[in-house]
This record gives C-alpha cells, structure tokens and sequence, in this order.
C-alpha cells in the first residue's frame, strides 16, 4: 500500500501544473475567461472562453525555447463545434504557420530572426514570456493576423516594451497594451482602446 501511494505521489508531482484563472470584461460586461495553465517552464496551454451570444472557445498550446516560441497550435471552436486550427513551428530563422479549416488549408512562412509570438485572444502565455525576457524593441509575429486577409499587414512588425514600477506596456501599430505583473505573476492585461480588461480571478495548483 505504501509503494502504490508513493508512486501516486511522484506522478502527481510529475503531472501537476499551474492553473491561473482570469476573467474578460469590457467596462462592466463580462465577456468570459481565460485559463492559463503552466504545464512546464517551457509550454504553457491557455484556454479563452467568450460568450457573447455564442460560446466562442480558442485553445492554444506554446512550447517557448528561451523567449521565443518552438511550437504553437491554437484551434477555434464555436458553441462546440471545431471551426479552424493554425500550427506553427520556428527554428529561429524560419516560421512556418498553416491554418487549416472546413473549406482548406492555407500555409505562410517568415524569414525572421528573433520573432517573439504575442497571438490575439488573449494568449496569456505569450505575455509571460515577453515580460520574462524584457526587450526594449523586439519584432512581433500574431499569427492570427496571418489568415486575415484585411489585417494581414499587421501580422508582423516590431514593438517596444517599456517598464514604471510593476506595470510594463507593450507598444505595437499605435495600440498599447497595460501589463500588471507582480510576484511572477501576471495580475492584469488592460487594452485602453477597447476598454477591455483581463483580471487574474484565482490562482492554484492543481
């Protein structure tokens, strides 16, 4: 009996991971959550819930050698039904993102160098990174952006990062984005041009 607990132990230890929750509002409305879930100092997955009439859920999943991202696969779903995946992959010189969905595929490459990923709704994982390996200027990929043809010229560029106290903004096409952090932890994303806020609401180890 006791060798069967210390194994279970030793695989929950193995298998635990940091769960950080945060809700989503626009001024006084709420507009869902987003789960930041640590699996290991390199790969994080977030989970954004948005409901809004519908239940809009995008799942992403990074995998960071150092600052810069290795692998990502984020996958869009509304109300439960799979509607779009993009992969993306960097060796440090090359990026490669496909975007695959009900009507096809489509694949774009970058040639860049230190490209930091920050990808939209609110993949907070990518934040943590940025603000863990601070960089005055650094050049930004939002792979999103990639497969939207009336913004795809925003999907790459460079961006500043600046520092008062324990606020940092990140700077990028004239949007500024306000980041809380404290005691390694991020406790708030505001967007001041939309008014929107992402509030860290509870925090544990499962």
């Amino acid at each position: 009996m006791k060798r069967i607990l210390l194994v279970f132990l030793i695989l929950f230890s193995i298998f635990s991971f940091a769960n950080d929750v945060y809700s989503i509002k626009m001024g006084e409305t709420s507009l869902g959550t987003s789960v930041l879930l640590e699996i290991s100092s390199d790969i994080y997955k977030v989970i954004t819930t948005i409901e809004y009439g519908t239940e809009f859920v995008v799942e992403s999943t990074t995998t960071f050698e150092g600052p810069y991202f290795k692998d990502y696969v984020v996958s869009f779903s509304v109300d439960g039904t799979l509607t779009g995946e993009i992969t993306g992959n960097y060796d440090g010189k090359v990026a490669n993102f496909v975007f695959e969905s009900q009507v096809g595929s489509n694949t774009v490459s970058i040639n860049r160098q230190k490209l930091v990923i920050l990808d939209n709704n609110f993949i907070l994982s990518h934040f943590l990174k940025i603000i863990e390996y601070p960089a005055p200027t650094f050049e930004l990929v939002i792979p999103q952006l990639l497969f939207n043809p009336s913004k795809t010229e925003y999907a790459v560029g460079k961006a500043s990062l600046k520092k008062d106290g324990d606020i940092f903004e990140i700077s990028y096409q004239e949007e500024k984005i306000l980041i809380t952090f404290k005691n390694g932890k991020i406790l708030k994303i505001e967007y001041p041009s939309s008014s929107i806020i992402v509030e860290l609401v509870d925090s544990e180890n499962l």
